[in-house]
């Protein structure tokens, strides 16, 4: 059973930071996203890439893999 693909809107709903790191060993590129700038930019219903044709790596060019992170809740 395949499973259904990320969204923004999922990710901000679920209180996830979108964050991305360079496959490269030793490269060491990470980014983390604004998810709520792009839901603006892109839409709630905006997939995350997945396998081939994803993102390149700002500094080597190398495939970027996507990560979730749980954020603090606010009090």
């Amino acid at each position: 059973m395949a499973s259904k693909p990320w969204t923004l809107g999922s990710i901000r709903d679920m209180n996830l930071q979108l964050q991305a790191a360079c496959r490269e060993p030793g490269c060491g590129w990470t980014a983390s996203y604004d998810v709520n700038k792009m839901i603006a930019e892109f839409g709630a219903d905006c997939e995350l890439p997945t396998g081939q044709g994803g993102l390149a790596c700002d500094d080597c060019g190398a495939p970027v893999d996507f990560g979730l992170v749980a954020l603090k809740k606010s009090a």
